[in-house]
């Protein structure tokens, strides 16, 4: 039987590569946003209205579908709406699978970063439920860094010397698709890594050799990173929560490499340097 896989957050960073994934594995994709287009790139993809904020949006979402990709409500200010609420809809009763993406360390970030509970409802879910914690992604360098990297040369984050495993977002779309298109992942918690690990300065340097020119990484105080964060427009309890991701990274969470890409995917955690190397414009 082909699956139907709603995909929350069918957009963003992990979105489009869970809906790429997933088709090429044979799934068919309700593909969910707050402005889904009227046509698909795909016969497979079926774009749907899906919006947090919006309770009336979830239940013609959910009908039909018997796998769930979840990117939980971020945003302000809907970050009161839980997860759980979602999965406890009567139109959710014919899930069978439940992926949830989360962040490495998320059973130790500040209680307003809501990703734990995100986790406690999933769990409780009675679904086959699979929970994805990912190291940063590459494509933050490509996507909200890239600006300050490209206009100033410089890409400045509280993170001092701290080590991380960067993984690429198509990398933990492709373990998304396979916990929700084959058995024997469900109650598996996944720490997802890149290849190896890196300090923002040597990130820099593998960007610099890409893109042919001379960029450098500045560390700053957690009270500048906050203060750059409000005058770019960030709400508070978004600032909160990147405090907490940088305290955890200068613990050491991100450091450690997995093989978790591998071990499931069957294929080698794409490396910074391929990343890289197919995006040096953006820099350039």
């Amino acid at each position: 039987m082909t699956m139907t896989v709603l995909v929350i957050g069918a957009t963003g960073k992990t979105g489009r590569a869970v809906v790429e994934a997933l088709v090429a594995r044979g799934a068919k994709v309700a593909a969910g946003s707050r402005t889904p287009g009227t046509e698909a790139a795909d016969a497979a993809v079926r774009p749907v209205r899906f919006d947090w904020a919006d309770r009336a949006s979830w239940a013609p979402a959910l009908d039909g579908v018997d796998g769930l990709y979840i990117v939980g409500p971020t945003g302000e200010p809907v970050g009161e709406v839980l997860v759980g609420e979602l999965l406890a809809d009567p139109v959710a009763a014919g899930l069978r699978r439940v992926v949830l993406l989360s962040v490495l360390g998320a059973d130790r970030l500040p209680p307003e970063v809501m990703m734990a509970d995100w986790e406690r409802d999933v769990r409780a879910s009675g679904k086959d439920w699979t929970i994805l914690r990912p190291n940063w992604f590459h494509q933050n360098f490509g996507g909200g860094f890239a600006a300050g990297i490209r206009e100033q040369g410089v890409l400045e984050l509280p993170a001092a010397d701290a080590a991380l495993s960067f993984v690429d977002t198509r990398d933990v779309a492709e373990v998304a698709a396979v916990a929700l298109t084959e058995d024997g992942h469900a109650g598996q918690v996944y720490d997802i890594t890149g290849p190896q690990s890196l300090t923002y300065a040597e990130a820099l340097k593998t960007i610099s050799a890409a893109s042919g020119r001379e960029l450098a990484f500045r560390p700053i105080s957690h009270e500048q990173a906050a203060e750059n964060l409000r005058t770019a427009g960030v709400g508070e309890r978004a600032i909160i929560w990147q405090r907490g991701l940088y305290d955890l990274m200068l613990e050491g969470t991100n450091a450690p490499v997995t093989d978790v890409v591998e071990r499931v995917t069957g294929g080698a955690a794409r490396s910074l340097d391929a990343y890289a190397a197919e995006n040096a414009d953006v820099w350039r």
